[in-house]
């Protein structure tokens, strides 16, 4: 809060103390002032007279000059209501005792102020609550006596009417009979409808030079002219609210600051308190939670992202963000026919999610709101918000069962249930031990019984001892909750299954040996005898804790690597500079040095900077752009890199690998930021020149973890085999989003097959299961790679497929229906020898999408007067019309238009200047 409102509410509460104690408001020197809120007296009394100017305050003169809030205060009415209000509408506003505290105290005043209150500007930007503002002073105004229960409350908008003074003065204040053409009666203005109460003006600073003198003379005197009246004179008893935008000093507020004595400023929502935002976004929520009629459950990251993301447009922008993120869940929530509507963070606009980047500066403030990790549920008719599970409360065995009722209404078989649960588990187990912070024992003998946190730290000490090796408190706490459900459950004589114990026995025979002392002591206390499942559970806590989390909390790294003194080195630090964080790091590589050793300090660099997610490398130029593939070749760390690098780009990369993006999402959204800003490279071969790389995409429907398992049997297989090929694991968050994922790499990819439990829609795509892949049907699969597609070693058809994006960010039609039917156009022109080079291509994509567009608004095509008198022009034109009216139609069906022939003409005309017709 700025200081200068730290005085206003100074001067409030002290008098306010003195109506309490004396009955009346003598006011408050500056000396007070400052030494209640410990500031120098000269800034004290700056900020007294700036209130004063604002008419804010009144200034008393005398020895000492006394301050109080508004003139005549101390009014008898007024004094009366202040003093024995309770809590009303206005203190019921969110944030009415915290930074609306000085704005709820002055509509109140402006609401009391006798006869009939005060005139009041309240000013805001934009979205800042200022119509809900005005709409709460009414019904506090209706609630205290001060209007009656039918006083009306009248909105107007200035600026619907800014560009014609003649509607304007009409709708205000009325049409006499005669008045103008088509004025055949007296129609009464929204002032006579609002007299009694109260007229609301938004945008007042709208409102033309002639509508401003009528609502002047109305204010000063009461008194006003329906349009076209000249003698007589109308009377209203009508109380004004105004709202503005505009800056305080602008010529035109001025002078209504003149006139209007209460001025009310309403802060933005960056200078609200998070509990205030907190209480908006609980609103909003029950909002759409009683509109959908349905429960609406919120992950945690998602509460913390609108907690935190920059917001302009304040609480209007907030709510629209909160509606849009209920609408695109509402989608999963019909399709699916699921009982309450679900968001996480992938439901958020990329906006909003950016939030999660001030999470670790503001970490303390969100727990000091009970802000955790659990997800929070908001329903209409609970009166506050109830959360789900935390991660402490965890239950593995419930994970799991959920988990396969899920695959099972997927249609899957139980090999494939049972084959995706044992590649999903080991990953599963890491994220549970990554989020539990190791809490002191006194917070842990609240969740689970004591006896059962000895047993656990009693086994983990001997643990430590057989396997040479100690644990970190979080997988103390996380056992000791796992143990307690484990008791629960087999005290209910409920079963337990672990679909990865064959594994775990295998892996970790030692390991799993000593888990087996726990199952005893758990024999020895509880009287339970505890099944191999179980041990296995326990030998994944015992492994753990060796690697718990680091490839979970893993981000991509990224190095800028640019030729020169500084110039690397610099984007980093400006990148680290705009997002708060240093994450990108930057190699400057001196222009006489040679690429060995650039090569031999980069690979260094690569392994300090890789956190187990692979490295994305930003290079500018030259030797550099091969780099990536060499490193790859001596450390095996996954590396893309892309050229032509810029400070927007780096800003995009370090931005998305702090929201811990995968090393494809950074890499594409670096790729997608603009189709002018880079190529990209990978095995040492240009994007724009290469025929498009083989991959195999493996996905699963519980996140990533079983689709990397699978990805690395591929690799294995792939490494025995004398191919070559990249592997692309994605996670299948819906079936819609599985889709467009396997739409997008396809766009860029050669997909040999896709590897996955459930089908994927496009049946042009080879498709493997789980249980083919492990029983070693995949020979056909392999011998696959390296086949290449004739029209991929085509460069037009990739600068074609490039030009997609350009077109759908500069020409409003359907991009890629265009440029499907411009290949087609394309190869039917080369079958018959028409050939175009990269310049003309382009040109004639450009060219015929805007003419499309135009046909489309129904503008006509005109060919040029000269070009059909030339002879040599109007020859090729009857020489190639039915070849090019054979071409078009693929476009001309595709957008449902027909192209007149001045069409054909253009297009001629641009391949014979370019002199490549044969």
């Amino acid at each position: 809060m700025k200081r200068i409102e730290k005085v206003f509410e100074a001067v409030a509460e002290l008098c306010g103390n003195q109506l309490k104690s004396t009955g009346q408001i003598s006011g408050v020197s500056t000396d007070e002032i400052a030494r209640k809120l410990n500031i120098h007296r000269p800034n004290a009394s700056a900020d007294l007279n700036l209130l004063v100017k604002e008419n804010r305050l009144e200034k008393i003169e005398g020895k000492p000059v006394l301050y109080r809030v508004v003139q005549n205060y101390d009014s008898a009415n007024l004094k009366t209501h202040l003093s024995s209000l309770k809590s009303t509408v206005l203190d019921e506003i969110i944030g009415a005792k915290e930074s609306l505290r000085t704005a709820v105290l002055q509509a109140k005043a402006a609401m009391m102020y006798p006869p009939v209150g005060l005139h009041t500007l309240l000013l805001g930007e934009t979205g800042t609550g200022k119509s809900m503002f005005a709409e709460a002073m009414f019904n506090y105004a209706r609630e205290t006596g001060r209007l009656g229960a039918s006083a009306p409350f009248v909105y107007f908008n200035c600026a619907d009417y800014a560009h014609n003074p003649q509607l304007l003065i009409s709708q205000l204040f009325g049409v006499k009979r005669g008045s103008y053409t088509g004025a055949d009666r007296d129609r009464a203005g929204l002032v006579e409808k609002a007299s009694g109460g109260i007229l609301f003006l938004d945008e007042v600073h709208r409102l033309p030079p002639e509508g401003q003198e009528m609502l002047f003379c109305l204010i000063d005197k009461g008194m006003y002219r329906s349009l076209g009246e000249i003698d007589a004179t109308r009377r209203a008893q009508v109380l004004i609210i105004c709202a503005t935008t505009e800056n305080l000093e602008s010529a035109l507020l001025r002078t209504f600051i003149r006139r209007i004595p209460m001025i009310i400023k309403l802060p933005p929502l960056r200078e609200r308190t998070l509990n205030e935002r907190w209480q908006l976004i609980k609103t909003f929520f029950k909002q759409e939670a009683d509109y959908l009629k349905t429960k609406i459950t919120v992950s945690s990251n998602s509460i913390k992202a609108f907690l935190l993301y920059d917001c302009p447009n304040n609480i209007g922008q907030l709510k629209s963000d909160i509606k849009l993120s209920c609408a695109r869940a509402f989608i999963q929530y019909v399709s699916n026919k699921e009982t309450g509507l679900a968001i996480c963070t992938e439901d958020l606009p990329e906006y909003v999610r950016t939030g999660l980047l001030r999470y670790k500066e503001s970490r303390e403030n969100l727990k000091q709101l009970s802000i955790g990790d659990e997800s929070v549920i908001f329903e209409s008719d609970a009166e506050d918000v109830s959360t789900a599970k935390s991660p402490d409360s965890f239950n593995i065995y419930e994970a799991l069962e959920e988990k396969m009722r899920l695959l099972k209404e997927k249609g899957l078989g139980e090999n494939d249930i049972n084959l995706i649960l044992s590649l999903d588990i080991e990953t599963f187990m890491r994220k549970y031990m990554s989020k539990l912070d190791g809490e002191n024992v006194e917070q842990l003998y609240k969740v689970v019984d004591k006896r059962i946190v000895e047993i656990t730290r009693n086994f983990l000490r001997i643990a430590s001892q057989k396997m040479k090796k100690s644990f970190a408190d979080k997988i103390f706490h996380g056992l000791a909750i796992h143990i307690s459900c484990t008791v629960e459950r087999m005290k209910d004589g409920k079963s337990i299954f672990n679909p990865h114990l064959d594994e775990i026995k295998r892996s970790y025979p030692g390991e799993f040996e000593v888990a087996a002392i726990l199952g005893g002591m758990l024999m020895e206390n509880f009287g339970i005898a505890v099944p191999e499942d179980e041990i296995g559970f326990i030998t994944m806590f015992l492994v753990m804790d060796d690697y718990a989390g680091k490839k979970d909390n893993a981000r991509v790294g990224v190095i800028v690597v640019m030729h020169g003194d500084a110039a690397a080195t610099t984007m980093a630090d400006v990148a680290a500079r705009l997002l708060g964080e240093k994450h990108a790091v930057g190699y400057d590589m001196p222009l006489d040095q040679k690429p060995e050793t650039a090569l031999e300090n980069l690979t260094q660099l690569v392994k300090e900077t890789d956190e187990g997610k692979g490295v994305l490398m930003l290079v500018d130029m030259g030797s550099l752009v091969f780099f990536g593939d060499m490193i790859y070749e001596r450390t095996g760390i996954p590396i893309k890199t892309v050229e032509m690098v810029s400070t927007p780009m780096v800003l995009e990369a370090a931005r998305k690998a702090l929201m811990m993006s995968s090393l494809e999402e950074v890499y594409y959204s670096v790729v997608n930021l603009s189709p002018y800003l880079g190529r990209i490279y990978m095995d040492g071969t240009s994007y724009e020149t290469r025929i498009k790389d083989d991959v195999i995409v493996t996905a699963c429907i519980t996140g990533t973890g079983a689709a990397v398992k699978m990805k690395n049997i591929l690799e294995k297989l792939i490494r025995d085999s004398d191919k070559k090929a990249d592997i692309i694991p994605i996670d299948i968050a819906s079936i819609e989003e599985y889709n467009r994922k396997l739409s997008k790499i396809k766009r860029e990819k050669n997909i040999i097959a896709v590897v996955s439990a459930v089908k994927p829609e496009d049946e042009t795509l080879a498709y493997i299961s789980p249980t083919d892949l492990i029983e070693g049907k995949a020979e056909k699969l392999i011998a696959r790679l390296g086949a290449k597609r004739a029209e991929d070693k085509d460069e037009n058809i990739m600068i074609l497929n490039r030009m997609r994006e350009v077109i759908r960010e500069n020409i409003e039609i359907d991009a890629d229906k265009y440029i499907d039917g411009f290949i087609e156009l394309y190869n039917n022109l080369k079958a018959h020898e028409i050939t175009l080079d990269e310049d003309m291509l382009v040109g004639l994509v450009l060219h015929l999408a805007c003419a499309i567009k135009k046909i489309e608004m129904g503008d006509f095509l005109k060919a040029n007067k000269n070009d059909t008198q030339n002879a040599f022009l109007m020859e090729h034109y009857k020489k190639y019309r039915n070849i090019l009216k054979d071409a078009f139609s693929h476009i001309e069906n595709a957008f449902n238009i027909k192209l007149p022939e001045e069409e054909y003409i253009n297009f001629i005309k641009i391949i014979h200047l370019n002199s490549r017709v044969k």
